[in-house]
């Protein structure tokens, strides 16, 4: 079955580097599954000699009847799996909005192309509402900042980010190697709401490294901080990761901050063990959803794209 689904996504991307990318095999495995269920239905499905490749009439019929074949399954593992709730089912994961929606897209989709049989589930909410929902059993787990805060609550490190000022690309400070947090004393910037652990830190920071910035304006979405920042002359202490797409598309900018901060991201649980469908997806995370390599951090502290 999973030579058929890997010949599918092949087929579907048009790509022999991708679809191995995506199913985390090199280009040659991909090759060998393909010709090995070529060898299986006795002819070619794919037409090499031209560039970039074709499917054959064979290989048109098992993609369209093979997608098929592959989601039911799919569907059938599911259905078994929820006989054991300890091995299958679904994992449910409540994260907050700045967690990395496209990030955790994407390992989602890469998780369960090794657990077919597993439904992921993940739902975006207020920090509070995350913990609540773990704390109560809502949710497996909850991915949130500053994890060891949460009373009543188990918590293991995911990542720690790079927070950097954010800023327009006309602002006065966006050419500016670095910034130094002494330096933003009495400087407006915008801010997030109290009731964030976002808040209560980066303020922290900022008072023991001598400043005493003005927040203009209060803000608990990242993607509103980011309109501002692009249409005012504010400016934004934010985690990286989560305005990368805007430095290098040159509609924010990236100032790096002297001394260096950082946001601690984590899992937070109800005490006791995972179920193992929900201990498996979370050492996942852990082992793929580090911080950023350090080469695209410093592309984008220069403004350059990826």
């Amino acid at each position: 079955m999973q030579g058929l689904r890997i010949f599918c996504d092949v087929a579907d991307l048009r790509s022999f580097s991708r679809a191995a990318e995506l199913h985390g095999i090199t280009q040659s495995a991909v090759s060998q599954r393909i010709q090995h269920l070529e060898e299986l239905f006795g002819t070619r499905l794919l037409d090499r000699s031209k560039r970039p490749f074709v499917l054959t009439p064979a290989g048109e019929l098992v993609s369209r009847e093979g997608r098929e074949l592959v989601a039911r399954y799919d569907a059938l593992a599911r259905s078994v799996s929820r006989l054991d709730p300890e091995r299958g089912g679904t994992v449910r994961v409540h994260a907050i909005y700045s967690a990395g929606i496209a990030l955790l897209n994407q390992l989602r989709a890469e998780f369960q192309l090794q657990r077919p049989e597993l439904d992921v589930q993940i739902e975006y909410e207020p920090p509070a509402a995350v913990a609540e929902a773990a704390r109560t059993g809502r949710c497996d787990f909850g991915i949130v900042s500053y994890p060891e805060q949460w009373p009543g609550l188990q918590s293991r490190p995911l990542r720690e980010e790079r927070m950097c000022l954010a800023c327009g690309v006309n602002h006065e400070l966006a050419g500016a190697e670095r910034m130094f947090a002494a330096d933003l004393d009495g400087r407006e910037l915008i801010h997030f709401t109290h009731e964030l652990p976002a808040a209560r830190h980066i303020r922290s920071y900022l008072v023991e490294n001598g400043a005493e910035a003005v927040f203009a304006q209060r803000l608990d979405n990242i993607d509103t901080f980011k309109s501002m920042l692009q249409a005012t002359d504010y400016a934004a202490i934010l985690p990286l990761r989560t305005f990368l797409a805007e430095v290098r598309a040159g509609l924010l900018a990236a100032v790096p901050l002297e001394p260096k901060l950082e946001r601690p991201m984590g899992i937070v649980y109800a005490r006791g063990r995972l179920r193992q469908a929900a201990e498996e997806f979370a050492v996942f995370l852990t082992e793929n959803a580090g911080p950023m390599p350090a080469d695209d951090e410093a592309r984008a502290e220069r403004g350059e794209a990826a």
